[in-house]
């Protein structure tokens, strides 16, 4: 006797392997796509470099501010300040020594 045989669908395999299909494009879009992962690192290492930027700057600012606040308030650095660019009271000769230039090492020949 000859058994009869039964269709077999593979319906389920088909399903199942389909939407792990599905699933691992997704997760490759949300990992390199717009707006993924990779993305979302370069802007965090993006945002940090311009953080670090703005507090030098802001850093720089405030110093900035202080200097000017002496200046305006504190006559002795303000003198102190004007000497260092050349300046001078009235009646008063401002002298300036060149800078000498290093001597360079000399090399005989024989």
């Amino acid at each position: 006797m000859a058994r009869k045989r039964s269709k077999v669908s593979h319906g389920k395999e088909v399903f199942y392997i389909a939407c792990l299909l599905i699933l691992l494009l997704v997760g490759f879009w949300g990992y390199l796509g717009p707006g993924g992962y990779l993305e979302m690192k370069r802007t965090q290492a993006e945002l940090a470099t311009h953080k670090a930027r703005v507090d030098a700057l802001t850093k720089d600012n405030s110093e900035r501010f202080t200097n000017i606040q002496l200046l305006r308030e504190d006559s002795e650095t303000l003198e102190r300040y004007a000497r260092q660019k050349g300046y001078a009271r009235k009646g008063e000769m401002v002298q300036e020594v060149p800078a000498q230039k290093p001597a360079k090492p000399s090399v005989q020949k024989k």
